[in-house]
């Protein structure tokens, strides 16, 4: 039996695709025509989303659940949200937090792909980051010492001792998650 090279016929690209083709096309393409684990989801199933997905936007919002844990609900069904926190939290992680776009968990594998733009926080980072290293130098001296005697560390665990706000709606970042960041 020969296994040689056929020719296929080339196909035609559609000159145009209807709304409704359009937007199964554009669904399909965030994983949401993937059929959901028999199982319990695992973190392979995690990371198939990912790569559809490339990050999981953070946000505070929390009326049913907060928000970040949804992309993977809509596209998983039921997960234990724990699946999630470990990936991004506990060792061996494979999100970090970062100002992707948004606040973001993005995949570690990328964050040789920003180191670029982590160089230029200085003058490109939003406000809160360029306070905090302009009117608290010796504690970002501190957070950098402490991730490079520690390696990678979230900000639960070296925070223990700083003040956060409470009063304001939203984030309320302590200096250290402003720092780290």
């Amino acid at each position: 039996m020969s296994y040689a090279c056929r020719s296929l016929p080339a196909m035609a690209a559609p000159e145009s695709l209807s709304l409704a083709q359009a937007r199964r096309v554009a669904l399909a393409a965030q994983g949401f025509a993937d059929l959901a684990p028999s199982g319990v989801p695992t973190r392979r199933h995690l990371r198939r989303v990912l790569d559809r997905v490339g990050l999981i936007q953070m946000d505070s919002v929390n009326v049913l659940q907060r928000a970040h844990y949804l992309p993977l609900y809509s596209r998983l069904g039921p997960y234990p949200t724990t699946l999630l926190d470990s990936a991004a939290y506990r060792r061996p992680r494979e999100l970090f937090e970062y100002w992707g776009h948004e606040a973001s968990l993005v995949p570690v594998a990328l964050h040789p792909a920003l180191r670029w733009r982590m160089a230029r926080a200085h003058t490109d980072a939003w406000g809160g980051m360029r306070r905090i290293a302009a009117e608290q130098p010796a504690l970002v001296a501190w957070v950098r010492d402490e991730v490079a005697a520690r390696g990678p560390l979230t900000v639960a665990e070296i925070e223990h001792d700083v003040p956060r706000q409470t009063g304001n709606w939203g984030w309320n970042w302590s200096a250290v998650k402003q720092a780290l960041a």
